[in-house]
Parts: structure tokens; C-alpha cells; sequence
């Protein structure tokens, strides 16, 4: 006997497209349809992380080896070069300086 589920389903206008919608779908009935959608952005700069890590960075293609240890070894570099990108990034192509993230840690 399978269990049922409950979801709820939230409509949000895509704003690159007028006419097209996107369909969020949460198990989580009781929150808020804005959280649900802040969630759902979140979970789509993740989702760009890990295509930019596959395609890019070569994540999972570069390096074969079935030890633990060196396959963590492997994902904490190329993670790494992926925060230098989007340090790199960040510094050409936003306004705002690192130095304000900087001094906000300092304090």
C-alpha cells in the first residue's frame, strides 16, 4: 500500500518570458507561497554551480579513482577553481567591492 503525498503547487510568471509560467511544486504545504519560490531561486544558483562544475570545470570526468580520500581531494580542487572564477567573475563584472565583505568580517 504506497503512501499518499501531499503538495502544493505554486504558479510564478516567468519574467524572461511573458506568456510562459513556471510550476513550483512543494511537499511542504505549509509554507508560504514566497518562500517557496525564494527556495526555488536558491536552488537554481545550485543547479548553475553544478552545470558550470560538470561542463567547465570537468567535474567527475578528469580523474578516476575509487578512493575516498582522493576523490574528496578531487572535488576540493575543483571547487576551488570554481571560487576563483566567480571571485574573478564578481571583481569584473560587479560594481560592488570585496573590500566591504572584508571589513564586514573584521568587525
Amino acid at each position: 500500500m504506497k503512501k499518499e503525498i501531499q503538495a502544493r503547487i505554486v504558479f510564478v510568471r516567468d519574467r524572461n518570458r511573458s506568456k510562459n509560467w513556471l510550476a513550483l511544486l512543494s511537499t511542504d504545504i505549509n509554507l508560504p507561497e514566497e518562500e517557496i519560490v525564494r527556495l526555488y531561486g536558491k536552488r537554481w544558483d545550485i543547479e548553475c554551480f553544478f552545470k558550470v562544475a560538470k561542463s567547465q570545470l570537468v567535474l567527475g570526468k578528469e580523474f578516476q579513482c575509487r578512493s575516498y580520500d582522493a576523490m574528496v581531494a578531487h572535488k576540493t580542487i575543483v571547487f576551488t577553481r570554481y571560487i576563483m572564477l566567480a571571485l574573478r567573475i564578481r571583481e569584473e563584472q560587479d560594481p560592488r567591492t570585496i573590500g566591504q565583505l572584508f571589513f564586514a568580517c573584521c568587525l
